[in-house]
């Protein structure tokens, strides 16, 4: 059980930049119905989309949450302001709580470090204490990737994803769409896509199958209320490899007519896309169309990792050309959605091609490879699998402990701040840091089959992670002097609101 503390402000995560709290001034009582309202053009947006989630994250609480007819009565207000986009200032005096901010990022970041401030109050505690905040983000990409891939997850489960992602300030959601254990995103050109590639015999399941897939309407109905909140969501349609469950539905796509199956194992397989056939050029223009049909952000994730070239050996006659192809096969792909009009991203396996430089990185391996891409002059985003943010990973080292392949404490995600990271293995002097667009935390599912394994392995390093991309220092700095403390509190309120968060030691 977490201490107890009377200012909330300063246990909310990620901090606010500039936080001054006045407790010899009259703060906030709280209503048990806490009225929201806002006449500013993004503010009312984002209170339409915050309100069933604060009712999810606030079930613990005495408090309900409503929106205001007018301004006169209501506790919190979004006012429009002189501030920069993203940014947010928020007050609480005697007479309620006021946001000001320049669009629908800075409102949204402001009503959730109203709400944590909220869950955080001491039980029977009723007053907000009096604060003056100035807040903004170190970094314009603070993200979550989930896997809904190898094991399918309810759309109910990513709205309450999205919660947190919302909570924690963070503000993208990048989804894992398709990979050789399944497809879950609908092509209409295409629809065994999901019919039969969605789908794989799998023995614990009753009836011999799993899977699943999303409807486009599912699936735009989560990207609009992202978007409402500041929050975009980034599809992968993960190409050329991991295509397993795509050949299945539509062999001519790959380098032969044979057909591999969805694939009921974890690994890397030989199932590729052809790199030279017109059927599978053909195939990934319709598929990424059909994904800005459905998300509206500016983002494309194409893959690009882990491709068996081997695969490719008959398509040509010379040795060594196989990554030649590779390099034909993931351009079409980042040019096919830059002239869609969006922005590709890639794993780092394909930093070292020769793609468009509009291209994003998404850096998991080693340093070194960050490192490259940059010199390069491509944009990364530092998503590191050493002991940092793959969420997957178990929270400690024993046989009792859920997880695959590694360990990463919560005390190991706390140390995470991207350039700092980088920095600490390439050197202070690190070409092209301003391209750093900043990082996320990645849940691949292997091993989460359920929601409540999702917040088990995600919610509390997730919190710890949102720490240094929000305000590019690491909780890590300040573990012994507060960090800890704040990540119990914030352990306690999820508990107490029914979420299945882990429970154990943070440190090794």
């Amino acid at each position: 059980m977490a201490p107890k503390h009377s200012d909330p402000w300063k246990l909310v995560i990620p901090a606010p930049r500039r936080c001054t709290v006045d407790l010899e001034a009259e703060g906030f009582s709280l209503p048990e119905v806490v009225t929201l309202f806002s006449d500013a053009e993004g503010g009312s947006e984002v209170i339409q989309a915050a309100l069933p989630r604060i009712d999810r994250i606030c079930q613990g609480t005495v408090y309900r949450w409503k929106r205001a007819a007018d301004a006169a009565p209501a506790a919190v207000r979004l006012t429009p302001g002189d501030v920069e986009e993203g940014h947010y200032e928020l007050a609480v005096t005697s007479a309620g709580v006021t946001v000001r901010a320049g669009g629908t990022a800075g409102f949204s970041a402001g009503l959730a470090t109203v709400v944590q401030a909220v869950l955080l109050l001491d039980h029977g505690q009723t007053v907000l204490p009096a604060v003056t905040i100035l807040d903004h983000p170190a970094y314009p990409w603070r993200g979550f990737m989930v896997d809904v891939a190898r094991h399918f997850l309810p759309m109910e489960s990513l709205h309450r994803v999205l919660d947190v992602v919302w909570l924690l300030r963070l503000n993208r959601f990048h989804l894992h769409l398709t990979d050789d254990q399944g497809w879950r995103l609908p092509v209409s050109a295409y629809p065994l896509l999901t019919d039969v590639g969605g789908w794989r015999s799998d023995c614990t399941s009753e009836g011999g199958r799993y899977g699943g897939f999303y409807s486009a309407g599912e699936l735009r109905e989560l990207d609009s209320d992202a978007a409402a909140l500041g929050i975009t969501v980034v599809p992968e349609i993960d190409l050329p490899g991991h295509a397993s469950a795509a050949i299945t539905a539509y062999p001519q796509i790959g380098c032969s007519r044979e057909v591999p199956g969805v694939e009921t194992r974890w690994g890397i397989f030989p199932a590729v896309i052809s790199p030279v056939s017109q059927a599978a050029r053909d195939f990934i223009r319709t598929v990424f169309a059909a994904a800005t049909e459905v998300f509206q952000g500016p983002y494309i994730h194409v893959g690009g990792d882990e491709v068996m070239t081997e695969s490719w050996a008959s398509l040509t006659s010379e040795a060594g050309q196989e990554d030649q192809l590779y390099q034909q096969i993931v351009r079409f792909m980042t040019e096919t959605v830059l002239e869609l009009g969006r922005v590709p991203l890639v794993w780092d396996e394909a930093s070292r091609l020769d793609l468009p430089r509009d291209t994003i990185i998404l850096n998991w391996r080693e340093p070194e490879f960050a490192g490259a891409a940059l010199e390069r002059g491509y944009r990364i985003v530092l998503c590191p699998q050493a002991r940092r943010t793959y969420l997957d990973h178990k929270h400690r080292d024993t046989p009792l402990e859920a997880g695959r392949l590694s360990v990463c404490t919560v005390h190991d995600s706390s140390r995470y701040e991207p350039l700092l990271y980088v920095r600490e293995a390439l050197g202070p002097d690190l070409p092209g840091a301003d391209r750093v667009l900043g990082g996320q935390g990645n849940l691949w599912t292997e091993g989460v089959r359920f929601h409540s394994e999702v917040e088990y392995m995600g919610y509390l390093r997730l919190a710890a992670i949102s720490e240094g991309l929000w305000t590019g220092t690491p909780g890590a700095a300040a573990w012994s002097e507060g960090f800890r403390e704040r990540l119990e509190w914030w352990r306690g309120r999820m508990i107490a609101s029914g979420v299945n968060v882990y429970p154990g030691a943070m440190e090794a």
